[in-house]
This record gives C-alpha cells, structure tokens and sequence, in this order.
C-alpha cells in the first residue's frame, strides 16, 4: 500500500517547498507513490518553480495539476482524480511533513481499512507561538484535538484537510463541495457527509504535520463574519438536520437579537491590555496569576469570535444586525 497525496496551492510556493521536501524525507522512502500538486490558478512564479520542481530527482512521482482559480475544494477534487493511489492524504502547502508522518496513516489504514485516518497538527516549532495562536490549540476552533471523545471514531468536525487520509474511491463518491471558493467549512461538510454514510476516523496523533502559518487574533476575527457566511451555505446544503443546525450556530444566530457592549467593550479590552503581558510573562507560565490571566484572554477571544461569527450567519441568512444594548438600557449604573 501506498499513499497519494494532494497538496492544493495558490501562489506560496516558497513555503510549498518545505512542504514537498518533507514528504521527500518520510523515513519510510516507499510509503509515498505519488504528490499530486493541484495549483488553483497562481500567477505568479508558481508554476515556474513547479515545473523546475518536476524535474528533479524525487522518491516519488511529482504531479502537476493546474486549474482556474476555483478554490481548496476544486483543487482537492481534481488532485484527487490525478491520484494514482487507492489511499489519498491531504495536507496543505505550508505544513511540515513529520518523518513518520506516512508511516502512521499506512499503519492505520492497514488495521482499520475504509477508514479515514486524522493525523496530528500544530505549529511549526520555528515560529513564535502569541497567546492566541495558544488558545487555537487549547479551547480554539483551530486545531480542537482535545475535544475529540474517541480516538477511534473522531466525528465529522475533525475532517481536517492539513492532515487526513481516506481511500480514494469515497472522495470519488463524495466530491468536495465546490460550492465552497475558499477554506471556509469545505472540508468538514464533505466529513459530515462522510459521517451520514456510516464512515468514521480514526485520530492518530503520531502522524504529525508542522502548520507554517502564524496568526493574530485580529487577523481572525476580521475572517469570522466569512466563515458564518459559510456557515449559513452548509445549513442551506442541509436545511433538514437541526442537530447540524446547532453545531454550525444558525440557531444561536437566529435567537441574536441583540448585543450587550458592556460584554463586547470589556472583552475588547482584556485583549489589548492582556496579550502582551502574558506574552512578556513566559518565563513563569505556570504561576497563578498567569493562568487566571490566560483565562480571562481565552474567554475574551471566545466572546468576540462568536460576536463575529454569529454577525455573518445573520448577514448569510438575510437577517438584520443585532440591536446593541448599552449598560445603561439594561439596568446597569
């Protein structure tokens, strides 16, 4: 058995690089039959470098794909049909490939066939790591592997295209949905329609991806409005399953009727008062007025998230924008 693996790009080939020589490096040199690299319209130098790229020497077979620009879901869907490999393993193009990192997904794949198998993904050990891309992997929506209850039966939620394999004949049942032109809920409503079909992952976090890509909290939230945008799009694709309904917040959203801006003011400002001292204070990570501090950042950064998010299911679904209560309409003196 042998792996595909399907790397999307869009003008980032510096770090597609790193990428590709990780998937080189795998200590298992024949677990990997063929990369397939799904470039999804670049116009820069991309295509360039790829086709240097495709004459070198790698242990594998290095495939070029080149599409319009349609999006991750388009680029996955092609890439998938290029795949010369029963097992397909995605990643993006600016992870890290662990050495063992193919080894793990084979193994699993061999016990437990007709599966998809999770891999494991955190940041990049190079990069300096600011308390909100902390909280991403402890309580954020980013890499949310502590809220996975059976590591042999991960739910729909966790289909995580950075890092996840699944036998190929699936993803030619059920496609990615292309309706999706950017990495906006694509990947997890292809895992939840994976899940309607009586199919399960497994989570295995030795097969480890490293994520070069450094965010801020500002940097998020700006994209949140997005995201329940497309929140708003799984619903519609789906309109019939309440349970699905309430994991993607429509219903929180269709009940927000108003915004307190007490709560939005304060939580505005525990972020800017609070990310650089805890920054500054590494050196003591464990005292306790760290971790009350943490706390209170963390719970900052789930009120503003949500604020924003709930507002783009509101603009999605064509609803008006939360009415914002002052303290002083509530009672407040």
């Amino acid at each position: 058995m042998k792996l595909s693996v399907v790397v999307p790009t869009f003008e980032r080939h510096e770090k597609l690089e790193a990428c590709i020589v990780s998937l080189a490096s795998q200590e298992d040199a024949a677990a990997i039959g063929d990369v397939v690299i799904a470039d999804d319209g670049s116009q820069d130098d991309t295509i360039a470098w790829l086709e240097a790229a495709s004459r070198c020497d790698w242990p594998f077979e290095l495939r070029i794909v080149r599409l319009r620009h349609r999006g991750p879901a388009a680029a996955r869907n092609a890439g998938v049909r290029a795949a010369a490999n029963e097992c397909v393993a995605f990643t993006g193009d600016d992870c890290v490939l662990a050495p063992g990192w193919a080894k793990a997904h084979l193994l699993e794949h061999a016990a437990n066939p007709g599966r998809s198998v999770l891999g494991h993904t955190t940041w990049l050990p190079s990069l300096a790591v600011s308390p909100f891309m902390h909280y991403q992997e402890n309580g954020g929506s980013q890499f949310a592997y502590g809220r996975i209850a059976d590591r042999d039966d991960a739910s729909w939620r966790f289909y995580y295209t950075t890092n996840i394999s699944t036998p190929k004949h699936l993803l030619l049942e059920h496609p990615f949905e292309e309706r999706f032109p950017a990495a906006r809920y694509e990947d997890m409503e292809l895992g939840w329609r994976l899940e309607q079909a009586g199919h399960s992952i497994s989570y295995r976090p030795e097969a480890l991806a490293w994520h070069d890509h450094p965010i801020t909290f500002e940097s998020f939230r700006t994209r949140c409005p997005e995201y329940g945008e497309y929140a708003v799009l799984f619903h519609q694709l789906h309109p019939q399953d309440e349970e699905l309904a309430g994991a993607l917040g429509i219903r929180d959203a269709e009940a927000c009727e108003q915004v307190f801006l007490p709560g939005i003011d304060a939580a505005e400002r525990i972020v800017t008062d609070l990310e650089s001292a805890i920054d500054a204070e590494k050196s003591a990570p464990a005292a306790f007025g760290v971790r009350g501090a943490n706390e209170l950042l963390r719970g900052a950064y789930r009120l503003l998230i949500h604020h924003a998010l709930v507002g783009g299911i509101r603009k999605g679904l064509s609803l008006p924008a939360s009415e914002p209560v002052t303290g002083s309409e509530t009672g407040e003196r």
